[in-house]
């Protein structure tokens, strides 16, 4: 299993929480650390996994 594949609901916490904390961090102005830049791409690439168009 690779860190974008879902298999239990544990699964889905882990990506609540980097929600969580993703948001957290642009509500309280911290955008330009690493923190947000590490965070944001995660996200960002597990969004983009979920959502890709497959042929």
């Amino acid at each position: 299993m690779n860190a974008l594949e879902h298999n239990s609901p544990t699964d889905f916490a882990s990506d609540s929480s980097l929600l969580e904390g993703l948001y957290q961090l642009v509500v309280n102005g911290h955008t330009d650390g690493w923190e947000f830049e590490q965070l944001d791409s995660v996200v960002y690439e597990r969004l983009k996994h979920a959502y890709a168009v497959t042929n």
